[in-house]
C-alpha cells in the first residue's frame, strides 16, 4: 500500500515538473519572439523622425 502511494506521488511530481518545464519553455519562446521585433521597431523610429525633420527646412 505504501509503495503504491509512493509511486503515485512520484508520478505526480514528475508530471508537474514536466508541466512546469513546458510552460517555462513557451514563455521563453514568446519573450524571444518579442525581443526579435523590439530592435526593429527601435531602429525605424529614429529614421522616420530624421526624415520628417530633414524635409521641414
Amino acid at each position: 500500500m505504501v509503495a503504491i502511494i509512493a509511486g503515485i506521488a512520484a508520478l505526480a511530481l514528475i508530471g508537474t515538473s514536466f508541466i512546469v518545464l513546458i510552460h517555462a519553455s513557451r514563455v521563453r519562446d514568446r519573450e524571444m519572439r518579442r525581443m526579435v521585433f523590439k530592435p526593429v521597431v527601435l531602429e525605424f523610429k529614429p529614421r522616420q523622425q530624421r526624415s520628417e525633420s530633414s524635409s521641414r527646412p
